[in-house]
């Protein structure tokens, strides 16, 4: 278990994308699963934890009003905020670290651990998060679930038409969220990506690239993002409630 659980948590909860695999036209976080919206169900997930006191919410400029009165609706007594998202998931992450700077300053909080989650991935186990916050906690590193792979995965030349080798699946993992590491950590290291017009592939990746250590946690294969209709399909064969 967390050596200091007097640190505080801050999830920030990215649901500013479009979901445009997963059809409809409109925003995939209002698509509902056994009657409840993929967003309450990825809130819950992190409100369902303990150590999660706080938790920042990055939407759409445009749904800004409908997201706020949804959450505030169905977590009454949780202290959340909803901020606006950028153009790009990297500059929806920059944002949501910047609230929760922000949050973490006027309650005069000392260590602060912040989770990114994407509101896709609306079944994450309460373990998961425990993990995470254990990890981060007593090692002082980056951390995110991860879960092997299964297919042969192949790497193709530039043109996608030839193999240019078979990657060993034994060393492959396939990286989940939430992932995080101290808050003022993760904020520094998002502004100097910025800064210097660095484009990464997820919140791990922006430490990594300053030379900060990162762990990977046993992930879970029902933490699942919601991408494609076959993902729907999928959740509500599990009777995932």
């Amino acid at each position: 278990m967390m050596e200091d659980m007097s640190v505080e948590m801050i999830a920030i909860l990215l649901a500013a994308g479009r979901g445009s695999r997963l059809g409809g036209g409109g925003n995939k976080v209002f698509h509902k699963i056994g009657g409840i919206t993929i967003l309450e169900r990825a809130a819950r997930c992190l409100f369902n934890h303990p150590a999660v006191s706080s938790m920042i919410v990055v939407v759409s400029p445009s749904e800004r009003d409908r997201i706020g009165s949804l959450l505030a609706g169905s977590f009454t007594g949780h202290r959340f905020c909803v901020v606006s998202g950028g153009e790009t998931r990297q500059a929806s992450a920059l944002l949501g670290l910047r609230a929760a700077g922000e949050m973490a300053d006027e309650a005069g909080s000392g260590r602060v651990i912040a989770l990114i989650h994407d509101a896709a991935r609306c079944f994450l186990p309460v373990e998961t998060i425990t993990g995470l916050l254990d990890t981060i906690g007593r090692f002082h590193c980056g951390a995110a679930p991860a879960v092997p792979v299964k297919d042969t995965i192949r790497f193709m030349d530039e043109t996608g038409r030839s193999i240019v080798r078979t990657m060993p699946r034994e060393r492959l993992l396939a990286t989940q969220t939430p992932q995080g590491a101290d808050l003022d950590l993760l904020l520094n290291a998002a502004e100097l990506a910025e800064k210097e017009n660095v484009k990464v592939t997820d919140d791990l990746e922006l430490l990594i690239r300053i030379g900060f250590p990162v762990r990977l946690i046993k992930g879970d294969p029902l933490n699942i993002k919601i991408t494609t209709p076959e993902d729907i399909l999928f959740a509500e064969a599990c009777c995932i409630t």
